[in-house]
């Protein structure tokens, strides 16, 4: 028996943008601007269902613990505070 999993990936068709541009149109105001569609795969959701198996699931749990793709929050806030304005209050030594 072949176990299969559906995961939400990003869409095949338009990369993850959701809209396709479909053609050049001319504004009431004489500007050229490009006219966009909701992808017809993803229906603008930039995202589609794909089935995978139990091994495939484990590849990319594995990949996702090697390679985090968002910062570690943790040691962000272990991190001393700053300020937007410490350059400035160094400059001015403040």
């Amino acid at each position: 028996m072949d176990i299969k999993i559906q995961i939400l990936d990003t869409c095949s068709t338009c990369q993850g943008q959701a809209y396709i541009p479909v053609g050049e149109e001319v504004s009431n105001s004489g500007e050229r601007y490009l006219r966009h569609e909701p992808c017809q795969t993803c229906e603008g959701s930039g995202k589609q269902t794909r089935w995978i198996s139990l091994d495939q699931l484990v590849d990319l749990i594995a990949k996702l613990d090697a390679d985090p793709m968002e910062p570690d929050y943790l040691e962000l806030a272990r991190a001393e505070p700053t300020s937007q304005y410490a350059d400035s209050r160094d400059a001015a030594d403040i």
